[in-house]
Order: C-alpha cells, then structure tokens, then sequence
C-alpha cells in the first residue's frame, strides 16, 4: 500500500472450499488490530467468486482491497462493504488480493480527573469516532440495563451520573454493533 503496512502477526483459522483453485490466508495486524485476508486465485482462465465470513472480529464495516494480477502491478481498488460479517468479491484469473478490515480502536469507560458535583460522578466513554456505544449499569455485576447510548462525534464524550439512591451502582461501556 506504500505505507509499509504488513500482513497479520497473529494467524487466523482460513479455510476454502477448494484450495486447489482458490487459497485464502487470514491474520490479524498487532500494530493496529486490523484483519488482514490474502486471497489467492489459481485458476489459470476463470475469476471466481469468493464469499467471506467474518467471526469473532469487530470491523468498521468495509474491507480495503488491493491486488496483484498477471500484470505483475499492485493495484488499490475501492473499498467493499462488509454486510452482516460476509466479505463478497470476485477475484480475476491468476491473482492475488488483499483484504484489510480496520479492527476497532479499543474503548474505555474512566472517572474524569477532578472533583465531581456532590451526589454526582463525571465519567467519559473513550472510543472510535462515528462508532456507537452503549453503557450499562448494574447493581450486582450480573445484571446489567442500558444506561445511555452514545454515537461518538469524537473520540470521547463526557457524562455525569448520580451517586445518589443507596447501594454500590456499577458502570460498563460496550461497543453496539
């Protein structure tokens, strides 16, 4: 990509239907969480089809493509939704592609520095930009009812909560896909 970016450091279980045809070769980036999915088609006249399912991995919603093909030139293609975890692309004839899904930045819930209002906690959700989150609160760490949703407009908002009512009041936040 001229970025010096490279394939994933920690290997990720890829399977095909015919690898004879088709390879695929999965990992995710330690660097910067991303998924990084190298698709090789070795058919020698035919693109194929090639449909991925993406489990157990929190993407931003699309995958950034580029590809190698007979020409022997990496190109950058547009950008490919992910819809309900599926990457779906056709591959050409003797190539290979590369599928980057950016991996979510990891979020936090903090208490603010500083004091708080009397009765009152300043908390702040950390998070991703454009990305929502949800906090919940519990009263016994088993049982968990939403508190807020927030559609972070940057990459942390502020929000205060009552200390007031008895008994210990826990607080989580949780990335809502």
């Amino acid at each position: 990509d001229g970025n010096k970016s490279t394939f994933g450091d920690t290997s990720v279980l890829t399977t095909v239907p015919n690898p004879d045809d088709v390879s695929a070769f999965g990992a995710v980036r330690s660097s910067d969480g991303a998924m990084t999915l190298m698709v090789v088609n070795k058919d020698i006249t035919n693109a194929s089809p090639f449909n991925a399912t993406i489990t157990n991995f929190n993407s931003t919603g699309i995958a950034q493509r580029w590809q190698l093909t007979s020409t022997s030139v990496i190109t950058a293609l547009t950008n490919l939704p992910v819809t309900n975890g599926i990457v779906s692309d056709t591959v050409p004839s003797q190539s290979i592609t590369l599928y980057v899904l950016p991996g979510l930045l990891p979020f936090s819930l903090q208490k603010q520095a500083g004091s708080s209002p009397p009765g009152q906690v300043n908390l702040q959700l950390n998070g991703q930009s454009g990305l929502t989150y949800i906090v919940q609160s519990s009263t016994d760490l088993v049982h968990w009812t939403p508190y807020s949703t927030n559609k972070l407009v940057s990459n942390s908002v502020p929000f205060t909560v009552s200390t007031t009512g008895g008994g210990a009041k826990f607080y989580r936040g949780m990335f809502a896909p």
